[in-house]
């Protein structure tokens, strides 16, 4: 292409044909239309997009993954369990067997919340044995949230937290911007050393 570009130049150059102007506007249409035949070698990179449930605990926001979860449920006090961690709220009752309550806030190192229960939610995962239900301040929303790409990946505040994630609009008013849970990491403390059965 380039080849036939320069005869076809030497032979305009011969005869002087075109003038300097005309020859630079044809060579900018020639590869003009080089650029705009070449197949898109550049391929838009894909957005890391997760579905998650958006909730509040303390003054962060989190991404629980919606796979994860069986069911949200209105707050109801849960019966203690003494001597179990300070995040472990206690058990309660479901369709015949017991869930451990987790308070999400306490478990991530912000202490025990002091949300009074009306506004709270439990969040029950979806697993079998030991069955577990995370409180949360609130339940904000399901929505898709795409991933921030991270420098390092061990570069994040608690262990549980797999990445951060922007949410498409803003909720409750507040920053867009939530960490991302992994489950399995928040609960790894607690199942390890169950302190009741059930936990």
């Amino acid at each position: 292409m380039a080849k036939s570009l320069r005869r076809k130049l030497r032979q305009l150059d011969r005869t002087r044909l075109l003038s300097a102007e005309e020859r630079t506007r044809f060579i900018l249409d020639e590869r003009t239309e080089r650029l705009a035949s070449r197949p898109g070698d550049r391929t838009e990179p894909v957005a890391d997009v997760t579905r998650v449930l958006i909730c509040g605990a303390g003054h962060e926001h989190y991404g629980i993954p919606l796979d994860r979860i069986a069911e949200i449920l209105p707050f109801r006090p849960p019966m203690p369990v003494p001597g179990g961690p300070a995040a472990l709220m206690g058990v309660l009752g479901r369709g015949g067997h017991l869930v451990s309550v987790i308070d999400l806030g306490a478990a991530l190192g912000q202490g025990p919340s002091d949300t009074d229960g009306a506004n709270r939610h439990l969040v029950l995962l979806r697993r079998e044995q030991p069955r577990v239900a995370l409180c949360v301040d609130r339940a904000h929303e399901v929505a898709d949230v795409t991933r921030l790409a991270s420098e390092t990946t061990g570069d994040f505040r608690k262990d549980a937290v797999m990445g951060y994630a922007k949410a498409a609009s803003g909720f409750a008013d507040q920053e867009r911007v939530l960490s991302l849970l992994d489950v399995d990491r928040l609960l790894h403390p607690f199942l390890s050393s169950s302190p009741a059965p059930g936990v």
